[in-house]
């Protein structure tokens, strides 16, 4: 009579079939892996691409310009990265900063923020921005029009090395390239020269000069008052004006300009990102963005872009510029979680299995032990 199969871990035949059953389950899940859209994933891919639709138009006005880029410090030929030394350059800048910036998938970033702010089509966002960082005023820009926000911004014209520094395509050049061509409609309501003390100490009289020409030829008003406090307080004065009676749902500040921050110590102080209340400390001076909070308003601090793009897994300097709708802003790949339990569960079983019947084989050897009791 043969021999029953009793399965047991000493026999192969019961190891092959465990492991066979171990692999099958395991590509079982492995290939219910899938491609999960992040929310609002229509929106931000919509805002990246306006955004790279804008780069592409700012290059070709450039190259109408007669300027070409360099490709060492601007390998992606974007032609926004600026020059390291200009009459209207206001600070040192950081190269990697500028053009990890040029990213379109920045916009997305900007969509994250406003939805995780609350932010409905129609809503009213103040923001100060300056030269230094054109690429995250384009993400800016991109993702209120995608929204249908309401921003009323206000221009610090002067840049840091890298940024916006052409005394004649200044950042408001930019936007007036923009809105001419109708990727956007709205308007900087104010600007001013931006740097030290928001007067552009540190420039010479002729930087100062070009700047206001650039307030000139683009038609928007200049503001030149005499301490930064004055300043700030006409930003909130203009912010109130233009938002016509609606309420400020949030204030945006993009890069370093002192009516906006306070003082250049306040861009450590405060974190990078959305905060719907700043951290309590002994702010030196207290810019827009302060006000603001103080007054429970929540802000937007966009100025360490490389923890931006570290909390986003976006890449820091990249090259080539990727593609518009890339990477986890968009979608993120996971295994299907029933899947996954299912084919545990198959394999717990059928190790349960062996080793139930296991035991029983070495009861059954034991001497003098009747396998017909064990039945």
């Amino acid at each position: 009579m043969p021999r029953r199969f009793r399965p047991s871990m000493r026999s192969q035949r019961t190891l092959i079939i465990l492991g066979v059953v171990s692999i099958l389950c395991y590509l079982w899940a492995e290939n219910s892996l899938v491609t999960l859209e992040a929310p609002h994933f229509a929106e931000k891919v919509s805002a990246a691409q306006r955004m790279s639709a804008m780069m592409d138009t700012l290059r070709q006005v450039q190259y109408a310009r007669g300027i070409f880029p360099d490709e060492i410090n601007d390998p992606n030929l974007t032609a926004l990265i600026g020059q390291q030394y200009t009459k209207i350059t206001t600070d040192i800048g950081d190269l990697e900063a500028k053009w990890t910036a040029l990213n379109p998938n920045m916009a997305a970033v900007m969509v994250e923020y406003f939805k995780e702010a609350g932010l409905v089509s129609g809503d009213v966002v103040a923001a100060g921005i300056t030269g230094s960082l054109p690429g995250m005023n384009l993400a800016f820009y991109a993702a209120c029009e995608e929204l249908g926000l309401h921003p009323i911004v206000i221009t610090s014209i002067g840049a840091s090395s890298w940024g916006a520094n052409d005394p004649s395509f200044t950042w408001l050049d930019m936007e007036q390239s923009l809105i001419e061509r109708g990727m956007v409609k709205f308007v900087s309501v104010a600007s001013s020269t931006g740097g030290g003390e928001d007067l552009g100490r540190r420039l010479s009289p002729e930087g100062r000069e070009l700047i206001r020409q650039a307030a000139e030829r683009n038609e928007v008003p200049f503001i030149e008052e005499a301490t930064v406090e004055q300043s700030v307080e006409k930003r909130i004065q203009l912010y109130t004006e233009h938002s016509q009676g609606a309420p400020i749902k949030l204030y945006v500040n993009i890069g370093g300009g002192l009516a906006s921050l306070g003082s250049a110590v306040n861009g450590d102080l405060i974190p990078p990102g959305l905060s719907q209340r700043l951290p309590v400390y002994n702010y030196p001076r207290r810019g827009a963005i302060n006000m603001y909070a103080d007054s429970g308003v929540p802000v937007l601090q966009i100025l360490n872009i490389a923890d931006i793009a570290k909390q986003f897994d976006l890449p820091r300097t990249p090259e080539p510029l990727p593609e518009a709708g890339e990477g986890r802003l968009f979608s993120e790949e996971r295994y299907n979680l029933w899947v996954t339990v299912a084919a545990f569960i198959i394999v717990m079983i059928t190790l349960t299995v062996v080793l139930y019947f296991d035991r029983r084989t070495q009861r059954l050897n034991r001497p003098g032990v009747d396998p017909d009791t064990l039945m």
